[in-house]
């Protein structure tokens, strides 16, 4: 069975952790500073297992080195964000943790696939990529797809239908100005559009936007964690299993939509390589325009906030490439 270690047991750690228990996909070893913490949720998860029917090999750890062997390492380390705080103001705190996380991934389980959800998702995907070196096609961030995933349960809750009938990419950036593909909204092949009207597929998307920070002034004190763990849970089928499952995910891009030098959410077959092919889809002139905009104002909030870190750290290379 192939192997996964997830570094950090938080909620997103540990509920990536049981979903791919339940997918039967592939092992999981939980790592964690904290001592005691990912032995105890690897032990009741475990302990789990005989009702829920799986047989996956679950594990803690504090010991970094552990991850050696890994297929898949996952990045579910960082601070999360508090109630009002943007998503790019997480970057000065999470930055460090994981530049010190994939100097240990690069020593540890240097032929390994990594899935970053540390956000703000985009820019630490970026962070992560430049920090370990490896090819941009095994370095990936779970961005467009969590939106995707939110939009297909908000269409099938409003029709009233199963979400597995539902299709949809969202692309760029994983913020608010992220962009729907509207002709990717279908059920059944039906275009949403059809069935609900341009005023209620509007509404739905604007709440798609707003389903991060929706979470997080409910809940409070937690920010979303099921769905990215699904999403993870998700990435992680489709590479151990080699399925070539088309997923909008954050991958750094290398002119692909004119971009150069910068990491948003776009389709991607998604496989044993990781991102194993980029796939450049058609967009509404208002979308590729809106795509673009969004990419340059990512761009230079990367180029703002890198300016805030202390010197040794903003000597890393960035990427000299303009959208």
């Amino acid at each position: 069975m192939k192997r996964v270690s997830i570094i950090g047991s938080g909620n997103v750690g540990t509920n990536s952790a049981f979903f791919i228990a339940e997918d039967r996909s592939a092992s999981v070893t939980l790592i964690d500073i904290r001592e005691g913490i990912p032995k105890g949720k690897a032990l009741d998860l475990m302990e789990a297992g005989p009702i829920r029917s799986y047989e996956t090999w679950i594990e803690g750890s504090t010991q970094i080195k552990d991850i050696a062997g890994s297929d898949v390492v996952v990045i579910a380390a960082g601070r999360v964000r508090r109630p009002g705080e943007r998503r790019v103001d997480l970057y000065l705190d999470n930055s460090p943790v994981v530049k010190e996380i994939c100097a240990w991934v690069a020593e540890y389980a240097p032929q390994a696939i990594v899935i970053n959800v540390v956000e703000p998702v985009d820019m630490m995907t970026l962070r992560a990529q430049e920090a370990l070196t490896f090819e941009r096609n095994r370095v990936l961030g779970v961005g467009g797809l969590l939106s995707s995933t939110r939009l297909r349960y908000l269409v099938s809750s409003a029709l009233g239908v199963s979400p597995r009938e539902v299709t949809a990419l969202v692309v760029g950036p994983h913020r608010r100005d992220m962009v729907v593909l509207r002709d990717s909204v279908r059920i059944s092949g039906v275009p949403a559009v059809k069935l609900l009207g341009e005023e209620r597929l509007n509404a739905i998307i604007e709440d798609v936007r707003d389903a991060g920070d929706m979470i997080l002034e409910m809940a409070q004190h937690s920010t979303s964690f099921y769905a990215p763990s699904a999403a993870v849970a998700a990435l992680v089928a489709a590479i151990v299993r080699d399925t070539k499952a088309i997923f909008p995910v954050s991958v750094r891009l290398h002119w692909e939509y004119e971009l150069n030098d910068i990491c948003v959410s776009v389709p991607c077959m998604v496989g044993a390589r990781g991102v194993e092919k980029i796939l450049q889809v058609e967009m509404r002139p208002e979308e590729r325009q809106a795509f673009a905009r969004a990419a340059a104002e990512l761009k230079m909030a990367i180029e703002r906030v890198t300016g805030q870190l202390p010197a040794e750290e903003s000597k890393l290379p960035r990427g000299g490439g303009r959208a």
